[in-house]
């Protein structure tokens, strides 16, 4: 309970941050939504000449047209700044107190996604109801709860994921380049630029199983489709290989910190 309050006074005051920056939040949800509307007239110009993807219009329609909000729902951007704490000795102040560092890396996030959702939802539902006519929303109760279900998870994995690369400035002066690399893989793995349901059938068993698809396209595939058991079962194993695997990384780098530039 005391964890509780101390999340909800930092998310308040994280949001209170942020308000000030409201207007360069709301050009960059404006070019969050850019990338998916052009993929999606792209793709709708090519079934309008003959293209037959593997998927219905209707659900690459609505995908695309929810993408935004998922990606930016399953964000984090806490790696940088927890190596930057690490690096420059920050870290020391958190150590002392009563509150984790991680604790307010999720009131950030939190925070920051509260007023960026309160800007994307407008922008979305303007595309939504430009093509409204091949957007199809579930009605069932169930399949939006298996979603938040899905997406929180989504969620979970991305922070720790965040965690273990910002874990590695304990050992390395400089993780940019592994960040780097991540975010390319997120951006093409996670089905977050292209859904994973038009690349190549020949390698989608080992897009099905690889975990930056369960951060983006699986809560999707499970708001507008029928995935299977075995999708749940994969989501959460790589959920408890994430969260084992930041616990493990952060104490072992722990042992390591000497604070140096503090």
């Amino acid at each position: 309970m005391r964890r509780a309050r101390v999340l909800r006074i930092l998310v308040i005051r994280e949001v209170t941050i942020i308000l000030h920056y409201r207007w360069w939040l709301a050009f960059l949800q404006l070019s969050n939504i850019i990338a998916p509307a052009i993929s999606l007239l792209v793709w709708r110009g090519a079934i309008g000449h003959g293209a037959t993807p593997p998927v219905t219009e209707t659900f690459l329609t609505t995908y695309l047209v929810l993408v935004s909000i998922v990606s930016m729902l399953t964000s984090s951007w806490t790696s940088g700044f927890l190596a930057e704490s690490i690096r420059l000795g920050g870290l020391s102040s958190w150590l002392i107190r009563p509150c984790s560092t991680h604790l307010n890396g999720i009131a950030n996030n939190l925070g920051e996604k509260i007023v960026k959702l309160c800007l994307l939802v407008p922008l979305v539902a303007v595309l939504g109801i430009i093509f409204r006519s091949q957007v199809d929303l579930p009605t069932a109760p169930m399949k939006w709860l298996t979603f938040i279900i899905s997406l929180l998870a989504a969620g979970a994995m991305t922070y720790s994921l965040d965690i273990v690369v910002g874990s590695l400035a304990f050992w390395f002066e400089d993780v940019s380049a592994i960040d780097r690399l991540r975010y390319l893989l997120f951006g093409i793995l996670s089905g977050a630029v292209i859904p994973l349901a038009l690349l190549p059938a020949g390698i989608r068993k080992y897009l099905d199983a690889q975990p930056f698809r369960f951060m983006v396209s699986f809560p999707l595939e499970v708001l507008l489709g029928h995935p299977s058991r075995s999708g749940f079962a994969l989501q959460f194993g790589w959920f408890v290989t994430f969260v084992g695997a930041a616990v493990i990384i952060w104490r072992a780098g722990l042992r390591n910190y000497q604070g140096a530039g503090a």
